[in-house]
This record gives C-alpha cells, structure tokens and sequence, in this order.
C-alpha cells in the first residue's frame, strides 16, 4: 500500500469520526420530541436535507475562499468547480459544463496577473471561510433555543465544514493534492517558484498560447519535476531522445524527493526512450530490475497518454503482451475524458499512432482495434 493511500484511510477514517461525533451529539438530540418534535419520516427529512445542504453551503465556501485568495494575491480566476458543475472562462465570455477536477469537492483554477504573486493567500482562502462559518454557526446557535431547527442546523452545517477542513488542512499528499500540502511545499523558494512557473505554463495553456521558454531548476523536488516534465515531452516531440534521457537520468536520482506519480510518469518516459535507443534487452532489464513494483503497477494503470504510449509499446516489443496492448487501447476513450486540457494531444495521438504501427509490424497477427 502506498504511503498517501495509507494516510488518505487514516484521514478519512477521522472525517468519519467527527461525522458519528456530529450523529450523535447534534443530530440525534435534534430528534429528541423535547427539541423539535420531529416524528418519522420528518426526522429522516430533517437529517438528510441539512447534511446535503451543509455539503453544498461548504463546497461552495470552500471555493469562494480559493477565489477571493486567488484575487487578493494577484491571480485572476479562470474556472470554479464545484462537485463538477464548472464556471469556466473562455477568450470572450464565461461558460457552463460538467468537468473533471482535482480536488476532494471542486477546485480553482488560476492565472497569474503579474510577476510577484502571494499563493499561499489563494490556499489559505478556504480555511478562512470555515472559520468565518464557525463564528456564524456559533453565532446562531446561540441565538436560537433548542427548539428551533437553525439552533441544531448551524452546528450540523459547521460540522460538515470540519470534516473537509480537516482533509484539506493535511499537509502531505492524500489521494489529492490538498491546500495543506501545498502550503507545506511553498515553505521553500525553490517550490513557491516552481509553483508559478507551473501556473503561468497553465496559463498559456488555456489561453491557447506558445508556452514559450520552460524555466529549469537544478533541485529536484515534486513541483520542479512538474515543471520538468514539460521540458521532456517537448525534447521528445522534437526527437532529442539524448537530451531527454539527460534530464531523466538527473530527475530519477533524487526520485525520493518526488510523489509517485510523477516519478512513474518520468520513468515510463525513460522506457519509451530505451526502447527507441537501445537494445530490448536493456529496457527488459530496466523494467524488471530498476523499477519497484509499485512503479510498474504505476505505470501499467496510469491513465494518460504519455505513460499509456510508452506502457503499450514496452507490453507490445519486449513482453508481447496482446492482452495488456488491448488494455491499454480500451481505456484510451476514457483517457481521453480525463485528460485535463488539450495541450499536446495531437502530438501525443501521432506519437501513439507510430507506436500501434510499431507493435503491428513486430506482431502481425494481432487484432490490435485502434480508432485514428
């Protein structure tokens, strides 16, 4: 088991805590015929109406403070999600869909308005409404006697806010990037720089730009890596297979600074790039003698293009896996779905198209189904 798969059980079992913690003590006597003389199925009603509303009121909050922190730090807010229900800016004007987000309820997305930015505003900002909740709900429960729904409904509410708080405020990976662990990580310079160079290659992204010059850092940290990152799809796009091996050899010797999922993304590069400068033999080696178990688990499921190309085509050259070379191309629709922009999808679709070829040329008689 992974450490945050670990620590996300451990976090969730403690959200589950404050939750009987919030049954019991707010919510059952709530149900008390001394209290609101509330009979069945009212009680039900009462209950499940104020946990749903509690966890939309919060969700939203949590948003508004990603948003008014993105402002006052001197970013401009360029979508809001919220369970999914996305407010999203185009060139012109703001839109409505349905989107994919990272995040535990939703999530902020920011571009920066000039140079000097304060992220950690745009982090905090969550926190902040929660406590401002905290002294409403205080507030109002001491306005109101027991015997008034807003009396039992302030604290539930509250409640349901020290729940997410508590998720949010982690400060190490969970099963998502939490604000707490970011906060953590922009203690250091090194970080809060990587940070906005990660933001300002978003926003060129969204704007549909050139994301010009990728700014280079020498220590090796998560964020750096990010960065990183872009560097090493655009030196394989452009074939400079030697100069990509380079940057993976350096990022992959201090892996232990990295979360997993970016040294599983950093290594299935490395393996597409044996595979078009060395022997099979050598890549066979790598996978089986370099790589953790883990990091092969990592990247057998990974679900974006990138890892997906270079798993296909290892399963396809070295192990001759048809069945793994069609797990790979089952799931490329869905891939597809989460992916979270556009950024380099057609030269990843034309990189994948050389590799089915490849894989069909060394394997003739494999119905590989591929949809160009």
């Amino acid at each position: 088991m992974r450490k945050e798969d670990f620590l996300s059980i451990v976090v969730y079992l403690l959200m589950i805590v404050v939750a009987i913690f919030i049954g019991e003590l707010i919510i059952s006597p709530a149900f008390a015929t001394s209290a609101l003389n509330l009979v069945e199925p009212d009680t039900y009603i009462f209950a499940i109406s104020t946990i749903v509303v509690g966890l939309l009121i919060n969700t939203i909050l949590f948003e508004v403070g990603h948003v008014l922190g993105a402002l006052i730090g001197g970013y401009k807010v360029i979508s809001v999600t919220v369970l999914g229900f996305s407010f999203y800016k185009t060139k012109n004007k703001w839109r409505f869909g349905f989107k994919r987000y990272e995040g535990l309820t939703g999530e902020t997305k920011i571009v920066a308005r000039k140079e000097k930015t304060r992220p950690r505003l745009f982090l905090f900002g969550p926190t902040l409404m929660v406590l401002l909740e905290f002294g409403i709900a205080t507030a109002l429960f001491l306005s109101f006697g027991p015997k008034e729904a807003i009396h039992h409904q302030s604290l539930i509410v509250a409640g349901i806010g020290a729940m997410l708080l508590l998720y949010n405020i982690m400060p190490f990976k969970l099963d998502n990037f939490t604000d707490g662990y970011y906060i953590v990580l922009l203690g250091r310079k090194i970080n809060k720089e990587a940070y906005n160079e990660l933001i300002r290659i978003e926003s060129r992204i969204h704007e549909g730009e050139d994301i010009g010059e990728i700014k280079t850092f020498e220590e090796v940290t998560t964020l750096t890596a990010r960065v990183t990152l872009y560097t090493l799809y655009r030196l394989i796009d452009e074939g400079k297979f030697k100069e990509a091996l380079e940057i993976i050899e350096r990022l992959i010797a201090d892996d232990k600074k990295i979360e997993l999922e970016f040294v599983g993304r950093i290594k299935a590069q490395k393996i597409y790039l044996l595979l078009h400068t060395k022997a099979m033999e050598v890549t066979e080696n790598y996978w089986f003698n370099e790589l953790s178990t883990q990091e092969r688990r990592f990247i057998s499921n990974d679900l974006t293009f990138e890892t997906m190309r270079s798993y296909f085509l290892y399963s396809g050259l070295v192990t001759k896996s048809e069945s793994e070379c069609l797990f790979v191309l089952n799931r490329l629709k869905r891939a597809e779905r989460l992916r979270l922009n556009e950024y380099r999808e057609e030269e990843e679709l034309k990189l994948f198209k050389e590799a089915v070829l490849k894989v069909r040329a060394e394997n003739p008689t494999w119905e590989l189904n591929y949809d160009e």
